[in-house]
């Protein structure tokens, strides 16, 4: 009988281990990751898919990058030449899969690429490489140059092009790579929970703060314009933490001509942002070290990567960066991480334990009464 008995305790403890074991994972499960998803591009439209495609298109340097980022380079049969030709090391296998004759990459939206862009597109559909019922074409840029793109796949048989035209706050760049991440993988991306992750690190951060003055630069029909209302850049400056001085509801959007001297002597201390169409031309550094003043330009001048200002997880880099330029003393290092999901864990490990703990006991008690 004493054997049997601690055959049972044996039994029991063994069944608790298991428990154990498995509640994690038994509470992490989402059972609908396979399920069809519904969702709306950027245009309003709807798109149900049924299950994670096989292959995407990305023609885009912020979504091709995002889609790299979200480990679905190998998914990627076509992208744009814009994102090949980038120097940004995010694009670094692209160029390798280009190279090995594995994506096709020669086109883009505007009229010197848009046939090729097409033909690669079709090309792809009709060699068996991209499903026109299943497999979704992401594409983003001004309506003037994909419009007639989407027209063009929709008319050949693409049923889901999916297009993005008017991001215009960090917000919903966040909301954006939620959407292409669900699409692709199933599920949320946990580089979307990182991304207001940041937000909210920098809100807390600056809560007792006076806002540090800033504002962004860029240059464009032979004119510094500073960034207004629409103006992604401008909106990066406020999830930063800061105030652009340059918000104006009066004047164009989402950038406008403005006397860069006047705007520097009214706010000496104000952070200026440059984009690339200044950071790559030294005419143009010359030009902005004239009309700031040189103190200005060696100490409050901060270059911008192209990719933070676009549709791009990368964005969340452009955040970070912009916080510690203008609170140095608050933020400072790598981007925020996410920890949450090691809490998790252990919470989940705590309840099985318990649970655990209980099925033993009970079992003790059981076995003495008998």
């Amino acid at each position: 009988m004493k054997t049997n008995g601690c055959a049972k305790v044996i039994a029991l403890a063994v069944m608790a281990v298991m428990i154990v074991s498995v509640l994690p994972a038994a509470l992490t499960d989402h059972s609908d990751a396979s399920a069809s998803i519904t969702i709306t591009d950027g245009l309003g439209k709807e798109f149900t898919f049924e299950d994670e495609p096989s292959h995407i298109v990305t023609v885009g340097k912020g979504i091709t990058a995002t889609a790299i980022q979200l480990g679905a380079i190998d998914k990627i049969v076509v992208a744009d030449s814009y994102s090949f030709k980038d120097s940004n090391t995010v694009f670094d296998i692209l160029r390798t899969y280009v190279n090995e004759g594995k994506i096709a990459a020669g086109g883009n939206i505007y009229s010197s690429g848009k046939a090729q862009l097409q033909t690669d597109i079709v090309y792809a559909a009709d060699n068996g490489k991209f499903d026109k019922e299943k497999d979704p074409v992401f594409i983003t840029g001004g309506n003037s140059y994909i419009n007639p793109i989407i027209d063009y796949l929709t008319t050949n048989g693409f049923k889901k092009v999916l297009a993005w035209n008017d991001i215009t706050e960090y917000g919903m760049i966040a909301d954006f790579v939620s959407t292409i991440s669900k699409i692709i993988d199933g599920s949320e991306s946990d580089k979307v929970a990182q991304m207001k992750h940041v937000s909210e690190v920098i809100t807390d951060g600056v809560k007792d703060k006076t806002l540090r003055e800033a504002f962004y630069v860029t240059y464009s029909g032979s004119a510094f314009k500073v960034g207004n209302i629409n103006s992604l850049a401008n909106s990066m400056i406020s999830a930063a933490g800061g105030k652009s001085i340059t918000t104006d509801d009066t004047k164009a959007k989402p950038t406008y001509e403005a006397n860069l001297t006047t705007l520097v002597e009214g706010h000496p201390n104000a952070i200026i942002f440059i984009d690339d169409s200044i950071k790559s031309s030294q005419a143009n550094l010359d030009s902005l070290k004239t009309a700031i003043g040189e103190d200005a330009f060696n100490n409050r001048v901060v270059p911008l990567n192209p990719l933070w200002n676009n549709y791009s997880i990368e964005s969340m880099n452009g955040v970070w960066t912009m916080a510690c330029a203008m609170y140095p003393d608050t933020f400072e290092g790598d981007v925020p991480t996410v920890d949450e999901p090691k809490k998790n864990t252990a919470l989940y490990i705590g309840i099985g334990v318990g649970v655990a703990a209980v099925v033993l006991i009970a079992g003790l008690l059981f076995l003495r009464k008998h």
